[in-house]
């Protein structure tokens, strides 16, 4: 078991894999002033990603904030899972399934 801090808001991200997914999704985010860690996986042609999403300042994003940004995303699989400081992570190989993760660190690249 290990542990990896993370700070921000987690949205989760899971649906079919396809070109150009991660870089419209991080690209809303950017375009409104917050900065995105995440945690990219796929398995299967299922794309998993989770986003910590901080405003400007590396602070938590509000609410409100995420809310008006996650709109205007176009994918309907965009959940705001919780807002967090510390995430347990355990990896698990299932059989049959590839998988392949790294970590991310967008700033605001506006």
């Amino acid at each position: 078991m290990s542990y990896i801090h993370h700070e921000g808001v987690r949205l989760e991200l899971r649906q079919l894999d396809r070109q150009g997914l991660l870089a419209e999704v991080t690209r809303t985010f950017r375009e409104n002033g917050l900065n995105v860690r995440l945690e990219i996986s796929t398995s299967n042609d299922m794309a998993t990603n989770i986003f910590y999403v901080t405003d400007a300042d590396g602070n938590e994003a509000k609410p409100r904030l995420i809310e008006s940004v996650s709109g205007k995303i176009r994918v309907e699989s965009l959940r705001v899972k919780n807002f967090l400081s510390c995430v347990d992570h355990k990896k698990r190989d299932e059989e049959g399934e590839q998988r392949k993760a790294v970590l991310v660190l967008l700033g605001s690249l506006v």
